[in-house]
């Protein structure tokens, strides 16, 4: 997916939950952006590299409530919510990014030091992992926007 298309699945989404956000009804977006030197910092820590739209997205958009999922934040000022680098464990060859409130999370399997570009999803009883999108915006859009639901 490109940018050009969630932003037009983003904005009908706005569209759609404003009323009930505005009424507190829905919290829909929190909007925590990363810095480049945020994101620096989480894959020096990790010892990896981020999928580059998912860079985008977290520089663009932000973390936390992203309607229907919640994001891992990558700055560390947010000490009352899980982070990134609290979720991870350097050279466990998965970076979470999303918590599913189960100790399952979806995320992006490491190959050699590099996340691949789709999410997947990891089991927390087994470590089991399996493919959930092609890439960061479609799980965003599936998941986050419940698009095409």
């Amino acid at each position: 997916m490109r940018f050009a298309e969630f932003d037009g699945l983003l904005e009908q989404a706005l569209r759609r939950y404003a009323a009930q956000e505005r009424d507190g009804d829905v919290a829909v977006f929190d909007h925590w952006r990363a810095t480049e030197a945020d994101l620096a910092r989480v894959e020096r820590r990790l010892g990896v590299r981020l999928p580059e739209q998912y860079r985008r997205f977290l520089l663009r958009y932000g973390a936390g409530r992203f309607l229907f999922v919640e994001l891992l934040p990558a700055d560390e000022g947010r000490r009352w919510v899980e982070t990134l680098l609290a979720a991870n464990e350097p050279g466990s060859g998965f970076v979470a990014v999303a918590p599913v409130g189960t100790g399952d999370y979806w995320g992006f399997v490491v190959r050699d030091g590099v996340c691949e570009e789709a999410v997947s999803f990891r089991y927390q009883e087994d470590g089991a992992v399996e493919p959930a999108a092609a890439d960061f915006l479609e799980f965003a859009a599936t998941e986050g926007l419940r698009a095409g639901r």
